[in-house]
């Protein structure tokens, strides 16, 4: 019996709407308030997961799917605003790394200045110590999904593909000079409200992990949301799940 089976997070309907619709035979469940669909993609064994958005919601959804399902590895993918000035509309950025951008201490000062802000990481549960405790500030990419990602990175024609680091957290950030400095200071390539949750739970479980964005819109090149990327992405995804079952089957 093949267990293999990959999961594929999306917070919003528009960002799973084309995954749901490549299922076949595709059997629907609740658990708790999050909703999973599994099925087979061109005999690729996938469950999609709805997570809805933010942090807490992409890390609740991500450790009861992985409880429910057992899967060989998660992909957490959907739009994304822009922090490197270089990308736009509809580039890709694979998580190499990802952090909680939300997740940082600030200098005792009266005056606003980001230059004395320091990231703080992630508290998350230690085997050695049985307990809780502050984790590294950045949580990698698995290589192997990374690998598959940009094998398919070839074929893409909408944009660019780069390797870079996705910043998490549950705001929405439109002031240049904060995005610069995020860029610049803690190397982030964009911005989303789920990956780095979701690759925290995932190091937790010891399961390989991928974070997946397209930008939708960037401030640095004044562009507005373009809900198109959303189902570009999607396609994209599908084709690095198939090219990771390929990998770790050898055909």
């Amino acid at each position: 019996m093949d267990t293999r089976k990959i999961m594929i997070e999306g917070a919003m309907n528009m960002e799973t709407e084309l995954l749901l619709e490549a299922l076949t035979d595709p059997q629907e469940q609740f658990v708790g308030q999050w909703r999973f669909v599994e099925g087979k993609y061109q005999e690729v064994n996938l469950v999609v997961a709805v997570t809805s958005i933010g942090m807490t919601n992409a890390a609740a959804a991500t450790a009861l799917g992985i409880e429910k399902f057992r899967p060989t590895a998660v992909i957490s993918q959907g739009t994304a605003g822009g922090h490197d000035p270089e990308l736009k509309a509809y580039d890709i950025v694979l998580g190499r790394r990802s952090f909680d951008a939300s997740s940082y201490r600030s200098a005792q000062e009266d005056f606003v200045d980001w230059r004395h802000m320091e990231l703080m990481g992630s508290y998350a549960y230690d085997e050695g110590t049985q307990s809780f405790v502050p984790q590294a500030v950045y949580y990698p990419g698995d290589e192997k999904l990374l690998a598959a990602a940009q094998v398919v990175a070839k074929d893409y024609k909408r944009g660019r593909v780069v390797a870079g680091c996705i910043a998490s957290c549950n705001t929405w950030n439109r002031q240049k000079a904060r995005l610069q400095f995020s860029h610049n200071q803690f190397g982030s390539s964009c911005e989303d409200m789920e990956v780095n949750s979701a690759a925290q739970i995932c190091q937790q479980y010891g399961i390989p992990f991928l974070g997946i964005r397209i930008l939708s819109n960037t401030e640095f090149q004044a562009e507005e949301f373009q809900p198109e990327s959303a189902k570009v992405c999607q396609q994209f995804v599908l084709a690095v799940a198939q090219q990771y079952d390929k990998a770790l089957t050898g055909n």
